[in-house]
């Protein structure tokens, strides 16, 4: 049973995190509470919307979602103050307003909010974007954390990408970590983590997702002793840490959309990214190696993971510069066709399909574009000069 196995993997990660009071001695709460530190703040979001009743591995997506929220809560060891939203539970009647702010994270009580996750009973919507306005509205503006725990896309007409992203914005503080049920839908869930730079984690995978869960306990330990010491002890050979990726051009602030996978030093694969601008993920302490490949361009390096820490990791692609493609008909109008990019190797780059025009940025080199219309092939050769965009017009006149 699923439940099971995740039960039994978070207890392992967390049996180490130890409290080291002596007999008659203040508990690590009311010493903190004499000289407060600034402990991290996370609003759990619980997704409450009737498709949490379907099952994975036989066990209901709701079943799962509250094992493993209540392992978070259950090891948090008194570092973080948690908050507590829900959406979908008043059904589909109550609309897209149906999000329910339980409990404030000032107001944080361990059964109060156990109590609460086990009650939910799911049969509504998914208004993901206006609980994550909610949520943000609810955390202070240092050490602010979301964990949204969903199975499905937003069904409330909002943009809960955009969304994550001008929240984090907002507060650069802010990390969103998702947990996700439904593996045909989580395109939507790894954009809101993508854009809140958090973890993407699908619930099935159960070493990942107990390594999300400890990272976030980790990451807050750390945050309250670097504020001042108290008494918690970890044991840093099984806390995690997580890295943080990206990866950019030459003299351009803005990450590229590129391939990630991270490696033991082994050659062991760990995890795949496919297709994202920046990728979080936590990691047991340890030694590893990164790739990144955007196009044709590939770049490793090594790193360590060090626990309760995020390790930053940004490759440099070097100079590049953009192609500007389109087609037109013998009356010169645009017309729509099929186009495949390739190096000047021939190595295969990428392909569009049906399009007027295509606009893409490529590192500094010669190119070969085909522009494909019914059976009919029209072929360039394009070099691409630094911070430039070189632009080419294919012309079927025979059209």
């Amino acid at each position: 049973m699923l439940r099971f196995l995740i039960g039994a993997a978070f207890t392992t990660v967390f049996s180490p995190v130890l409290l080291a009071n002596e007999p008659n001695t203040p508990s690590t709460a009311a010493v903190s509470a004499e000289s407060p530190a600034p402990r991290q703040t996370t609003m759990l979001i619980l997704d409450g919307s009737n498709s949490m009743w379907g099952q994975l591995n036989n066990v209901n997506k709701i079943v799962t979602a509250r094992e493993s929220i209540r392992t978070l809560l259950e090891n948090a060891e008194g570092n973080i103050q948690f908050g507590l939203l829900t959406y979908g539970s008043e059904g589909k009647n109550a609309g897209c307003k149906d999000f329910n702010l339980v409990v404030k994270p000032e107001n944080y009580d361990l059964v109060k909010v156990l109590k609460e996750v086990y009650k939910l009973k799911p049969k509504g919507r998914s208004p993901i974007a206006a609980a994550l306005k909610e949520a943000a509205q609810q955390l202070p503006t240092d050490n602010a954390h979301i964990l949204l725990v969903s199975d499905g896309i937003e069904s409330c007409e909002g943009d809960p990408c955009a969304t994550a992203k001008q929240l984090v914005e907002d507060n650069p503080s802010l990390q969103i970590d998702v947990v996700g049920f439904r593996t045909e839908k989580e395109a939507q869930l790894e954009c809101i983590a993508e854009n809140g730079r958090g973890a993407f984690v699908v619930a099935t995978d159960t070493e990942r997702l107990k390594t999300l869960l400890a990272g976030v306990q980790a990451k807050a330990v750390t945050i309250t002793e670097a504020a001042k010491p108290t008494r918690t002890l970890i044991d840093k050979k099984s806390q995690p840490g997580s890295v943080e990726l990206n990866i950019l051009a030459e003299g351009n602030t803005e990450p590229l959309r590129a391939n990630y996978s991270i490696y033991h030093p082994d050659g062991t694969n760990v995890v795949n990214f496919t297709a994202r601008t920046r990728v979080t993920e936590y990691l047991p302490p340890g030694e590893y190696r990164v790739k990144a490949i955007w196009q044709t361009v590939e770049k490793s390096e090594n790193l360590t993971i060090h626990s309760g820490k995020a390790t930053p990791l940004t490759f440099n692609i070097g100079p590049t510069g953009e192609i500007a493609v389109q087609a037109l008909n013998k009356t010169q109008q645009p017309i729509a066709v099929n186009y495949a990019l390739y190096t000047a190797k021939g190595e295969f780059i990428s392909r569009h399909v049906f399009q007027e025009s295509v606009k893409t940025r490529l590192a500094v080199g010669d190119y070969r574009i085909k522009a494909l219309l019914d059976k009919k092939t029209l072929e360039a050769s394009i070099k691409v000069t630094q911070d430039a965009v070189t632009h080419y017009t294919f012309n079927f006149t025979d059209k």
